[in-house]
């Protein structure tokens, strides 16, 4: 198919396009506010390693691999199960199920990632309530501050300070309903532009509203000015009507003035009976 031809196409087929988008735009909100809304909690923290007499660039890049091996540790089994019995109340029973579904769940409630080479490690923690966010964020931060040595074997060398406290937002985060809902704007016009192309015969038209009617509307507009000239017709007929019943009226008059010889007519009067 032609460029030329496929414009022409979607032109054609704007009602099937945007109802097809519509209708993955629905679906995909649905499916997100049908999940769990959870908050997030954010924290940052930044590892050092102390050695006196090396080379600052190698200092750097030690700082950068151990906040890369960090942020990836906290996903651990390790990592949860040491979080999940710190001093902290943590609500246990929020990670149910066996084994298995609870590491699936804790992955899910924890995202880390490292600030290029900087050794600064953001943590964000999500919880359908906020309290256990800042709870569980908390303790994360404090087995990296207080136990990271289970992961590293620099032993007293290596620290890792708070940069920023967990922060907790206002209004739950995840999921992000305006990253879904403009992932669903594009991909319903890419599906629905594949499927006009795959699909062009009208017979696949897809319509979740009535078509536009506009020569329906003209038509309406149509009579009502049918309407507005007919009443225009009938009161210029009707004042012609009424036009003619004054004049003979007046006829009616001029005749019985004459007939009951009110006054003596003299010379010409046709003036004063017009």
């Amino acid at each position: 198919m032609e460029f030329v031809d496929f414009t022409k196409l979607i032109k054609k087929k704007k009602g099937t396009i945007l109802s097809l988008t519509f209708l993955l735009i629905i679906i995909v909100m649905a499916t997100s506010l049908l999940g769990s809304l959870k908050y997030s909690a954010k924290s940052r923290l930044l590892v050092v390693q102390n050695a006196v007499g090396a080379d600052p660039y190698s200092v750097s890049r030690s700082n950068e691999y151990l906040g890369n091996l960090f942020s990836q540790v906290a996903y651990s089994g390790s990592f949860f199960n040491l979080v999940l019995n710190s001093q902290y109340n943590i609500d246990k029973t929020y990670f149910g199920g066996n084994y298995s579904e609870q590491i699936k769940l804790w992955r899910k409630t924890i995202s880390t990632k490292t600030e290029s080479d900087t050794g600064i490690i953001e943590v964000n923690v999500y919880h359908p309530n906020p309290d256990q966010a800042r709870l569980i964020s908390l303790a994360v931060d404090d087995v990296l501050i207080n136990q990271n040595a289970n992961y590293q074997g620099g032993g007293e060398g290596v620290k890792v300070s708070i940069l920023d406290q967990p922060l907790v937002s206002d209004y739950p985060n995840q999921p992000n309903l305006a990253y879904n809902f403009a992932f669903a704007v594009m991909a319903g016009l890419f599906l629905s532009l594949i499927f006009i192309y795959l699909y062009p015969e009208s017979t696949y038209d897809v319509r979740l509203w009535p078509k536009y009617k506009k020569r329906t509307k003209m038509r309406k507009v149509g009579q009502i000015n049918i309407a507005a000239e007919a009443k225009m017709v009938e009161k210029s007929e009707t004042q012609k009507f009424y036009d003619r019943e004054a004049a003979n009226l007046e006829d009616i008059a001029k005749e019985e003035l004459l007939k009951k010889n009110i006054f003596e007519a003299k010379g010409d009067i046709s003036g004063i009976l017009k």
